[in-house]
């Protein structure tokens, strides 16, 4: 069992830190990369290609991300609050096509070891890594990317949960809760990861005997066997992202038929 890890606003493993474009790791764990970025208007993302076995994923936090699908390159604007998914042989790239600074989340689910393909760029080093150039067949239909499409499953006085995504690779879940309890006692997931990342207000997770309080901009990776609860803390609503790598069964827990997924009590 590893430790947890809080990563606060901004504290992240810089990969690139410019007026244009800023990118942290925020994760490197064989189930999920994932990154913070910040793109100045206009700026250009990566190029056409293909990922031949993970799923690629935007969560975009502010302004607009344009997905480009496809070997026709067809531009799919996706706004702020929405989750964009590309599963394995979609083409695609992106950018900023606004006239305005853009952030976004980026899941690479299983990680297929992104951030060590980020950190060899960043050092001028090759590096062989699950991106490939678009197939001349055109791969797979841009019809199966998913572009928004939440599920709300969960909507009552102080409590909101919205399904964003749920794939064997990941699950991810955005929840809006008032101040108070939120997990369903301390538990532990045996073979996933946990990871979690504050949008509004401050969550409270009590792991390992401690407690680690994220405010808006942190990130929170819990590994498999690490007992933890959730409590939404201070005055406001707290808004989070709730990430499980694999999905294991989390999207019929939040649907309320929570028999098949990871979670024991601790």
């Amino acid at each position: 069992m590893g430790e947890p890890v809080l990563i606060r606003r901004g504290g992240g493993e810089v990969i690139g830190d410019s007026p244009e474009r800023r990118v942290e790791i925020l994760s490197d764990d064989p189930a999920v990369n994932s990154t913070w970025s910040r793109f100045g208007p206009g700026r250009e993302g990566a190029d056409l290609h293909v990922h031949r076995g993970h799923s690629d994923l935007f969560y975009v936090l502010d302004g607009e991300l344009t997905v480009r699908l496809g070997a026709d390159d067809t531009p799919v604007v996706v706004p702020a609050g929405t989750l964009a998914r590309v599963p394995p042989l979609v083409v695609h790239g992106f950018r900023n096509g606004s006239d305005s600074d853009m952030r976004y989340l980026n899941f690479h689910a299983p990680g297929m070891r992104f951030a060590d393909y980020l950190r060899a760029v960043r050092d001028g080093r090759p590096f062989s890594y699950d991106q490939h150039p678009p197939p001349a067949d055109g791969g797979r239909s841009p019809a199966d990317a998913v572009i928004g499409g939440a599920e709300l499953v969960v909507d009552r006085p102080g409590l909101r949960v919205s399904l964003l995504a749920d794939i064997d690779e990941i699950g991810i879940a955005e929840t809006w809760c008032a101040p108070g309890r939120l997990s369903e006692g301390r538990h532990v997931h045996a073979r996933h990861v946990e990871s979690l990342y504050v949008l509004d207000g401050e969550l409270a997770v009590g792991a390992d005997g401690g407690e680690l309080r994220a405010e808006a901009g942190s990130w929170v990776q819990l590994p498999a066997g690490t007992p933890h609860e959730l409590a939404a803390t201070g005055e406001g609503t707290v808004r989070f992202l709730e990430v499980h790598t694999p999905g294991s069964g989390f999207g019929g827990l939040v649907r309320g038929d929570g028999a098949a997924f990871d979670r024991v009590p601790a």
